[in-house]
């Protein structure tokens, strides 16, 4: 009878750990959803009648331009595959850009590139565009964070158009005056920033996989020639600059996973790599 009382009452102070424990993590994580404008998780239940859902719950869904965008293994369950031409791409509902006012913007997605390819541009010479490799500065290579303005075209050091899982991170603090690039979890590159704030008095929405002059919702494209050619996974847009810790949290992360405590439906980012 002592041992099983004795047994019983280990099982339950290794639960009550676990959940402290867990509860913990859950509170920690939900920093990540401050500032959170875009997500795009790219798994499959995400992806229907050829949009795929923006989970921050802002609305920002994005509009798959042709059927040659396929949904294949990712990074984090499902991602998508781009084929590398200039007509598959995906055009992002509702957010857009009007006025110099950005004083933070962070990027950040899992890509798996062998050539020179656009990750996501709402303009370079008026806001800003995420690439790996440029068609500045002879960068073929580097993850590149063009921002506006004036015109800043600044890239990292590190290679990732190798046809290897790379995360990639760029962000911008207009009040630290700094940019900043992240691979694989690791600062790779910092800079000081020209301008406290980014952005231009026009209108400008945003395109996946392709360069942005759009004055509206898929409106033009360019540049086109060098579109995102390979697979893209957890792709998140915020509209601060996230601290380092946070930086290292999204790469170590597996995605946002619905929790539901107290019978309320709360979106947080979870499920930390146990491995690499």
């Amino acid at each position: 009878m002592r041992r099983n009382f004795i047994s019983s009452l280990l099982l339950v102070s290794l639960m009550a750990a676990f959940i402290a424990a867990f509860n913990a993590k859950v509170v920690e994580s939900k920093i990540l959803k401050k500032g959170l404008v875009i997500y795009y998780s790219f798994d499959k239940d995400t992806v229907k009648k050829g949009e795929v859902k923006d989970l921050s719950g802002n609305g920002n869904d994005g509009v798959l331009k042709t059927k040659n965008l396929e949904v294949v293994k990712g990074k984090v369950k499902e991602g998508m595959e781009f084929p590398g031409t200039a007509i598959d791409y995906i055009a992002v509902k509702n957010h857009h850009y009007k006025a110099a006012d950005i004083e933070g913007i962070t990027l950040a997605a899992w890509i798996k590139v062998s050539t020179r390819s656009m990750i996501a541009s709402w303009d370079r010479s008026e806001f800003f565009r995420f690439t790996a490799g440029d068609d500045q500065l002879g960068n073929m290579t580097y993850i590149a964070f063009d921002t506006c303005c004036g015109i800043h075209d600044w890239h990292g050091k590190t290679k990732v158009t190798d046809g290897k899982w790379h995360h990639v991170l760029a962000l911008f603090d207009g009040k630290a005056r700094k940019k900043k690039i992240y691979v694989d979890g690791k600062l790779d590159a910092e800079t000081d920033a020209p301008h406290a704030k980014m952005g231009k008095a026009i209108t400008r929405y945003g395109f996946i996989g392709i360069g942005s002059e759009a004055g509206a919702f898929d409106g033009g494209t360019g540049p086109t020639g060098f579109p995102f050619n390979g697979i893209m996974d957890e792709f998140v847009l915020y509209d601060r600059g996230l601290t380092e810790k946070e930086c290292k949290e999204i790469y170590e992360a597996k995605g946002f996973k619905d929790i539901a405590p107290a019978g309320k439906l709360s979106l947080t980012w979870g499920e930390v790599k146990a491995s690499r």
